[in-house]
């Protein structure tokens, strides 16, 4: 698949349609695996954006662990931009929610399970019964993401009880990549997507921005006005593009 490669990473430059190809395919070989015992069981999505990958910059265990992701997608309009002034490629977004509900679109047509892990308790239950009565999403177990060290034991063997196609795993980022790493041989399911904060925002507690918003990539600033607390997170974002901006520069020094 095309792919491009900037500040240690691999970024896939697939659109919806293509990922969720990528998706299906996942699908196929991982219930082939799981009934023939040969081949990979497991395969994990990262929808990247760019405070993680700024984060990763300097923190090498972080980008390691992006970088053994099957499938890598620009989740954020930093993304997007980076890749453009980096490598002169025009993506398109897919984010986390995105292809969460496209994914789960799919599975109603495709009788595919899903599985929710993650939030607050109570939200998954709720995000589980929207998605059915929306698409018709066959919810095979949820557990929320409020749990000490000594129960992942138990959430690792109700996900495998459950046997869904598709993980959801809702911890935040990059908890919830750290949690997949540290299962991925143990967990017996198909795909696996880290999708941040989508169980509140389908389950209605969280508002997404405006269309408008979406479309300009300025999703940052609509939570930056709504959540004004976050100013101190948010400047991970100027931080990258000025990162970025460097990058660019020593890339079109004159070599010697």
């Amino acid at each position: 698949m095309p792919s491009i490669n900037i500040m240690g990473v691999t970024i896939h430059g697939l659109d919806m349609v293509e990922t969720l190809c990528c998706v299906d395919n996942y699908i196929k070989l991982g219930e082939e695996a799981k009934t023939t015992g040969q081949g990979k069981m497991l395969h994990h999505i990262v929808t990247l954006n760019a405070e993680i990958l700024y984060r990763a910059q300097t923190d090498p265990i972080l980008l390691e662990l992006i970088n053994k992701a099957d499938l890598i997608t620009p989740d954020g309009s930093g993304i997007v931009w980076a890749c453009r002034e980096l490598a002169g490629a025009d993506l398109k977004r897919v984010t986390g929610i995105d292809l969460m509900m496209e994914i789960c679109y799919q599975a109603g047509k495709n009788h595919w399970g899903v599985f929710l892990f993650g939030a607050k308790p109570g939200v998954a239950d709720v995000a589980a019964q929207r998605l059915e009565e929306i698409y018709d999403t066959d919810v095979t177990g949820m557990a929320h993401g409020y749990f000490a060290p000594e129960d992942e034991e138990a959430i690792l063997e109700r996900i495998n009880a459950a046997q869904p196609q598709v993980l959801f795993v809702a911890l935040g980022a990059p908890r919830q990549e750290m949690w997949i790493d540290k299962y991925r041989d143990r967990l017996r399911v198909p795909v696996v997507v880290g999708v941040g904060g989508s169980f509140d925002v389908i389950a209605g507690n969280v508002k997404r921005a405006p269309k408008f918003f979406q479309k300009t990539g300025m999703e940052w600033l609509w939570r930056l006005l709504k959540e004004p607390w976050r100013w101190k997170r948010m400047l991970s974002l100027p931080k990258f593009m000025l990162l970025v901006k460097k990058i660019k520069r020593k890339q079109n020094m004159p070599k010697e």
